[in-house]
């Protein structure tokens, strides 16, 4: 595949209703490429089995100066379904297979302006029809111009406006996601730095007196539960020496009906 970034398929048309003048023209504008159909057709008509011009048929088969390469290239398209219902003539399914053959090798070259030249004005309209992005389709007088000026027609100029924007698209998008990443990075180091002096500046000091003081409420709390509870199980198991004990350290004295629990009553 050549450098250039068109490339240019060409239609039964283009041979027949043309001379060799017109074929050096467009073989200028970059690599020509013959669908199968066209080749197949092309062959029949030299061969006198199909009806056309059988002197630039075979013209165009003993020209030893183009290298046109036949591609077997296709795709299918909603727009170009051939129905069994449909009673289409031979030329109208030559026409559909060409536009299908056309829509394959854009597919397979993305990279590429793919333009068909046809004389057939339903076919180019077809083309156009299909809105197919790096696809158009040309007339002969009009690559002929082309080849002469060396200046794109405004169909294929739009063409590789929009190759041109699908190249440039990952690369700019590369570039934002680069500047955001730096952005984002740079925010983050200008709002710690202030989130650390203002930790070094005011310590929570007031914080940790609460739950301090906290702390000691909840343990003064639980040291009375547990030293009730021990001296009411002393006092329960051994009364006289707790009086004892309760009475040398100057408290004043309990009630008995805590000490003694109750007898019950004899017969």
């Amino acid at each position: 595949m050549s450098n250039s970034p068109y490339l240019l398929l060409i239609e039964t048309s283009i041979i027949t209703e043309t001379d060799p003048n017109t074929w050096q023209a467009i073989a200028k504008l970059g690599e020509c490429l013959l669908p199968e159909v066209v080749a197949l057709e092309i062959k029949n008509i030299a061969n006198g089995k199909a009806e056309g011009n059988e002197s630039a048929a075979k013209q165009f088969q003993n020209s030893s100066e183009l290298q046109w390469q036949t591609t077997s290239l296709t795709a299918k398209h909603a727009d170009l379904v051939i129905r069994t219902t449909q009673n289409l003539s031979r030329k109208a399914k030559l026409m559909i297979n060409v536009a299908q053959s056309a829509v394959g090798v854009a597919n397979a070259y993305p990279q590429k302006c793919v333009v068909l030249v046809s004389n057939e004005i339903s076919l180019r309209d077809r083309i156009a029809k299909l809105q197919h992005k790096n696809l158009c389709a040309i007339p002969s007088a009009i690559a002929r111009q082309w080849a002469r000026t060396n200046q794109a027609p405004p169909i294929v100029h739009q063409s590789i406006e929009y190759l041109q924007k699908q190249i440039s698209q990952p690369i700019n998008q590369s570039l934002h996601q680069t500047d955001t990443i730096g952005l984002t990075t740079s925010s983050s180091v200008i709002t710690t730095e202030p989130k650390i002096k203002d930790n070094q500046e005011n310590p929570p000091q007031k914080s940790n007196y609460r739950q301090l003081a906290i702390s000691l409420v909840k343990f003064g709390l639980t040291t009375t539960f547990l030293v009730t509870i021990l001296l009411f199980g002393w006092r329960l198991a051994k009364p006289q020496q707790f009086q004892q004990f309760w009475k040398k350290i100057g408290l004043p004295p309990l009630p008995q009906i805590l000490v003694q629990p109750t007898q019950p009553k004899k017969n």
